[in-house]
């Protein structure tokens, strides 16, 4: 099993071609590497590296051609490879990418380990179940399910209501890039195409000459009002991936700010709803091998966790000191293997908790007692070992 993606490195980029050909022939060639934007990211076989620094990959994840693709893998310190797609293959065949530029992590670990034994453990852990991508190659079932139920509410008041994922559209193209709202109060007024404010879509900006054409659709349907706004779906890493978007238009009204939030309000709904169709939530306690102030290794042994959690962008759960109440953490997985005995050996860095307040100082607090309870340990063993020897 290969390693996981970081989200947060100060990573140096090499742009250099023959240093780029030398990480990818003598560190990447015939390694498992994985894609960025997906949650958790899909693995990547890089079977075959050429003299230009294009490669072949075998994956099961679709690309389209020009587009830009960000593969990493952790080898010590993270590497990142920016690329561009050639030849889009399939499931079957392999993929040619051109690398443009290459990223190297500069920091190495900067904490103590500190070993567990029974000190300490995971648990209540929440995680993914299925891929949510930016490329929406993939939509779970869940996704849909939720759009119609949502779209047959608004259908109710509404007299044309869309709730869909993203599709190619000029002005789409831009609510999904920006992740701002289109409001037009009044179809008919030239004025409404402008933005308001840097919080909306400035349909000027996007449709230049076509604006009057546009005036002239909504006219023919009888249009009066239009709002777009985005569903900007939430990962367990607070990732952002802009899913879809809901579109009400009117005959009737002329839409407001209050119609707006409303709407907003409903796309937050959908994401919550979305996000917890597609979360479990295993309470099986997990064994802690060691830890430190900046993150822990866990053995994960549930066989449901170990399959949402093998190539996971990160999960959120509680970590219980002994005769201590829950601290609620999310990790980052930065290294993830499978050892003999079948145990996925996560490598975690800790990257948030809850609100609760002092939940990190009490979780560093614990560390630093382990830490000075190990140093204790390796003082009197250096005393013995002195004695003996003298």
């Amino acid at each position: 099993m290969a390693e996981n993606r970081d989200t947060a490195r100060d990573l140096e980029t090499i742009v250099d071609p023959a240093k780029i050909q030398m990480i990818l022939s003598k560190h990447l060639a015939g390694k498992y590497l994985f894609i960025k934007e997906k949650d958790p990211p899909e693995e990547a076989m890089l079977s075959e590296v050429n003299a230009d620094n294009t490669i072949a990959i075998k994956t099961a994840a679709e690309f389209t051609e020009g587009q830009h693709v960000l593969l990493f893998r952790v080898m010590g310190r993270y590497i990142q490879l920016a690329c561009e797609v050639l030849v889009a293959g399939n499931e079957n065949t392999r993929s040619v990418l051109q690398v443009k530029t290459t990223s190297i992590a500069k920091t190495d670990r900067q904490f103590i380990r500190v070993p567990i034994a029974d000190n300490a453990y995971i648990s209540n852990v929440r995680a993914s179940k299925h891929y949510i991508d930016a490329s929406l190659n993939s939509i779970p079932t869940s996704v849909k399910v939720t759009f119609s139920m949502y779209e047959q509410k608004l259908k109710e008041n509404g007299d044309f209501v869309k709730i869909e994922v993203f599709k190619r559209d000029p002005i789409l193209d831009v609510v999904r890039k920006t992740g701002k709202s289109l409001l037009i109060r009044n179809t008919a007024d030239p004025k409404c195409y402008r933005a308001e404010s840097d919080f909306f879509v400035d349909l000027v900006a996007v449709l230049r000459e076509q604006v009057k054409h546009r005036m002239l659709e909504y006219k023919q349907l009888r249009i009066v009002s239009d709002i777009i706004v985005p569903i900007n779906y939430i990962t367990h890493d607070e990732t952002k991936i802009p899913l879809g978007y809901i579109q009400v238009q009117s005959r009737t009204q002329n839409f407001d700010d209050i119609k707006l939030l409303e709407l907003q309000q409903m796309a937050f709904e959908i994401v919550d709803k979305i996000r917890d169709a597609n979360t479990v939530y295993i309470k099986e306690k997990q064994r802690i091998s060691n830890l430190s102030r900046g993150g822990l290794k866990v053995e994960i042994t549930n066989p449901d966790l170990k399959n949402y959690l093998a190539r996971q962008t990160g999960f959120t759960f509680d970590l219980f000191f002994r005769m201590q109440a829950p601290i609620t953490l999310y990790g980052s997985i930065r290294s993830a293997t499978t050892d003999a005995d079948g145990k996925l050996l996560l490598g975690i860095q800790i990257t948030g908790n809850s609100a609760r307040e002092g939940e990190m100082k009490r979780f560093k607090d614990n560390v630093m007692a382990l830490e000075s309870e190990l140093a204790t340990k390796q003082k009197r063993t250096d005393q013995i070992l002195g004695k003996k020897s003298s």
